[in-house]
């Protein structure tokens, strides 16, 4: 049986670094082992995967559109808090 998402994240329309924010509020406030798909534009994907693998956690599976992008991230134990200005990732 499949795992079901626990929680849907919408950052469409958001500015770096607020995805990466929103993000972790709801890595924080998830189960070990949860899985959250996150929806958003395109301009923010790469920041949000290289957030998710600095903060350990799992990238569960990438869908890439023309303007969009969908991410499942399973959360994994053991993943500490990075201060906030760690959060912000250029490329």
């Amino acid at each position: 049986m499949a795992e079901e998402i626990q929680n849907k994240v919408d950052v469409r329309g958001k500015q770096p670094p607020e995805p990466n924010i929103i993000l972790k509020d709801a890595l924080e406030s998830a189960d070990i082992g949860a899985l959250i798909q996150v929806i958003g534009d395109k301009m923010a994907s790469r920041s949000v995967q290289r957030f998710v693998r600095m903060r350990g956690h799992e990238t569960v599976s990438v869908e890439e559109g023309a303007d969009s992008f969908t991410l499942v991230v399973k959360k994994v134990a053991g993943t500490g808090d990075l201060p906030l200005d760690c959060i912000l990732i250029k490329d």
